[in-house]
């Protein structure tokens, strides 16, 4: 997968997901539990190889979105 945010907010976190479905990637928003808080993650993906999610990460950044490709 390639995670492209952590957001306190929900609604950043969907704001971006909407952004990266209007551009044409499959993104979705999961929720992390920690240090007492709750952040929610936006990522693309899944991928079944690291290569295939390299690629994927190319073509967000041309796209105008950095991320960094992490396990699933």
């Amino acid at each position: 997968m390639v995670q492209l945010g952590v957001f306190a907010r929900h609604e950043n976190a969907d704001r971006l997901v909407q952004e990266l479905k209007e551009q044409g990637f499959h993104a979705l928003v999961s929720e992390s539990n920690g240090a007492g808080r709750t952040l929610w993650r936006v990522r693309a993906g899944p991928l079944a190889e690291r290569a295939a999610a390299e690629q994927l990460n190319a073509k967000l950044r041309a796209a105008g979105h950095a991320g960094s490709v992490v396990p699933k």
